[in-house]
């Protein structure tokens, strides 16, 4: 049996848990998350590469063939301006759907990482649950799953190139969609 061909410069194993790779990805993720429950936005951007695509399809129960001509529908689907857009809305008076702001916890587990054909650039998969409340609103939870592409733009620093987030939900029950994942 041959070994499966590995990417010049990363190996599998240098992306399994308890290796330096393993850690250094796992603290990204865990430092972003707390920018994120901290109401940290700006900072948070930051960590987004500037070609990144941050999207969040439309889950259905519907089977259906490939090939049939159905286009993708997304809650949301951008790229850094539309995200900066949306962090600098956040720091007015005008975001009426986060005042008050949302209190929010961001739990990854079950992380995955995998190198990809650039040595630079990483596929992360995470399973994940956000809890949101806010003022007297009923207490959401959104769960699922997160593929990622992060980019190792220095030493121990990454940034987040794609970001597509899938929730197990098919019906979003929640006031807005207001919140990052």
């Amino acid at each position: 049996m041959s070994a499966v061909p590995q990417p010049a410069g990363v190996s599998a194993d240098a992306c399994a848990p308890g290796k330096l790779l393993y850690g250094e990805i796992l603290e990204f993720l865990y430092r972003e998350a707390a920018l994120l429950d901290n109401n940290e936005f700006a900072a948070w951007v930051e960590l987004c590469a500037e070609d990144i695509h941050y999207v969040m399809p439309v889950r259905t129960t519907q089977f259906r063939a490939r090939g049939a001509g159905f286009e993708e529908v997304s809650f949301f689907d951008e790229n850094i301006n539309s995200l900066r857009t949306r962090v600098a809305r956040l720091q007015t008076e005008s975001a009426w759907a986060e005042t008050p702001p949302s209190r929010t916890r961001h739990f990854l587990t079950n992380v995955l990482v995998k190198a990809t054909d650039r040595p630079d650039e990483f596929a992360v998969a995470a399973n994940f649950l956000v809890t949101r409340t806010r003022a007297e609103q009923a207490y959401q939870m959104f769960a699922g799953r997160r593929e990622d592409l992060l980019r190792r733009v220095a030493p121990s620093e990454y940034q987040i190139a794609r970001r597509r987030i899938l929730v197990d939900q098919t019906v979003i029950t929640s006031t807005n969609l207001s919140v990052f994942f």
